[in-house]
């Protein structure tokens, strides 16, 4: 891994230096919020159906913000959290009004961490940074960026909660565990075998343990977690049917 200065923060590509100099912001969110739409996870078109609309929403690991403003449009406010500086900044460039954004990693610890920023194709990941120690690979970069535990900030009214973290949940879990409890929203929660080490089974317990019931969207219809077959989903990782988000609803 590469030894980064205590100040360094990924670095914007000249294709991105000029992709964000020539679109103004308003109009590269709403083209990057059509094309998840079309294109992205199945999830999005999914969210008005499990989105309380009088309550509040907490997106963990918001990076650029698709979900952020489709949530917005949905519940009275958002939470966005997103430690990344330089995707922070991206983020932050056109909000809606009732979005609060937090510089911050959430986890089960107060105090700093190391943000691990991959490297792939010989540029720095701007999807997968994570305080997952397993992302550490060949010429990846780390940041240093401050840690809360959801817990810590006392939100109330809390209708839904997503997250997607890079195989950390567990911890972001451990440290919203109270508000998780109190509030008993929905959530949807990335989990990946490849990210955690850990079976999914495992990683559906580690959620389901905090009195919730599993389901997964499949031919846009939610479906428990019963019908869930976790073998043909390790052999369709990454391919057409690949399961990696798991959507939780309060007992």
């Amino acid at each position: 891994m590469n030894e980064m200065p205590a100040d360094w923060t990924p670095p914007y590509s000249f294709e991105e230096r000029i992709k964000y100099t020539l679109f103004p912001a308003r109009l590269y969110m709403w083209r990057l919020i059509r094309k998840h739409l079309r294109k992205g996870e199945p999830e999005l078109k999914f969210l008005p159906q499990i989105v309380p609309r009088d309550r509040i929403a907490i997106d963990i690991g918001a990076n650029k913000g698709v979900y952020t403003h489709l949530l917005s449009r949905l519940c009275q406010s958002v939470e966005a959290f997103e430690p990344n500086p330089k995707i922070y900044r991206i983020l932050t460039r056109t909000l809606p009004s009732n979005v609060v954004t937090h510089q911050v990693a959430l986890s089960d610890k107060v105090g700093t961490a190391e943000l691990i920023v991959p490297m792939y194709g010989g540029g720095f990941s701007n999807q997968t940074a994570s305080l997952n120690p397993r992302k550490r690979n060949e010429g990846a970069g780390v940041v240093k960026v401050a840690q809360r535990t959801l817990d810590s900030y006392g939100f109330t009214n809390v209708g839904f909660i997503k997250i997607d973290v890079e195989g950390f949940e567990a911890a972001v879990l451990t440290g919203a565990r109270e508000t998780i409890l109190r509030e008993r929203p929905v959530m949807q929660v990335e989990l990946e075998e490849q990210h955690t080490g850990l079976s999914i089974e495992q990683c559906l317990e580690g959620v389901t343990s905090l009195n919730m019931e599993a389901f997964f969207l499949r031919d846009g219809a939610l479906r428990p977690i019963s019908e869930f077959d976790p073998a043909k989903n390790r052999d369709l990782c990454k391919k057409p049917g690949y399961i990696n988000n798991f959507i939780f609803k309060p007992r």
